[in-house]
């Protein structure tokens, strides 16, 4: 499939992006989204939330890569070692996936599986929000081209923004937070009393568990959040919305 010109994108481009403002729930959204996406190429798509410092950390809300793909991806932790992850978390623009940095280690696996997938390149949206958290969309070229357009890329990004935008509505609407699941009451709950200053016996006292058992919800925090000790698990989990003081 040949990519659609910003000439013929642009006759329907506020067309497509009030449609998406008008979506009525998630699956609206995304039936909006995609068939928007299909008009300008042939791409495979993923798009999710992830905590700015939790590489790896993504949660998909919408994808049309292959299951046996995913399931691939998922199964060789390849998330840890993504670098089109780790770009987006420092990366305030879109970007081509050609444009990362030289990739070596288990990220060598990675890019050989893509490759095999049949992508050669692609192009990601990092979208930073208030709540220390990065909404990430990434399209893979499924044409054999070296680079992409720069006009279907400027395509790709508005359509992000929109539907990011509709996204947080719909979420917004029904008090749902793509964060809060991240840690479990009892490690959000252990950390706040950690945030007034109290020891794991001092925890335990109070919710009434053992001091090794406090201790295992902190550590399960600590490695969720990707910190090296307890002060910045707190710090991150203030950063995220997961508790309050």
């Amino acid at each position: 499939m040949r990519f659609v010109t910003a000439e013929v994108f642009g006759d329907r481009t506020m067309d497509t992006l009030e449609a998406l403002l008008r979506a009525r729930n998630m699956d609206d959204l995304a039936t909006q989204f995609r068939n928007a996406v299909n008009e300008l190429g042939d791409f495979y798509c993923v798009m999710g939330t992830m905590p700015k410092y939790r590489p790896g950390g993504l949660r998909p809300v919408l994808t049309t890569y292959p299951r046996a793909w995913i399931r691939h991806y998922l199964g060789n932790n390849y998330g840890r070692v993504d670098p089109l992850l780790r770009r987006a978390l420092r990366s305030m623009t879109g970007f081509e996936w050609r444009s990362c940095d030289p990739i070596s280690g288990p990220a060598v696996a990675l890019t050989h599986d893509i490759f095999d997938l049949g992508l050669r390149n692609g192009f990601a949206v990092p979208i930073h929000g208030p709540d220390a958290s990065v909404f990430y969309a990434s399209f893979g070229q499924r044409e054999n081209a070296r680079t992409m357009p720069l006009r279907t890329r400027m395509a790709l990004s508005m359509l992000v923004s929109q539907y990011y935008e509709r996204f947080q509505q719909l979420n917004a609407a029904k008090g749902t937070d793509p964060t809060s699941d991240l840690l479990t009451p009892r490690e959000c709950e252990c950390l706040t009393w950690v945030a007034h200053g109290k020891t794991s016996g001092d925890i335990g006292d109070i919710l009434m568990l053992t001091e090794n058992t406090v201790n295992f919800h902190l550590k399960n925090a600590q490695r969720k959040l990707q910190c090296p000790n307890r002060i910045s698990t707190v710090i991150r989990a203030l950063a995220l919305g997961l508790i309050s003081v």
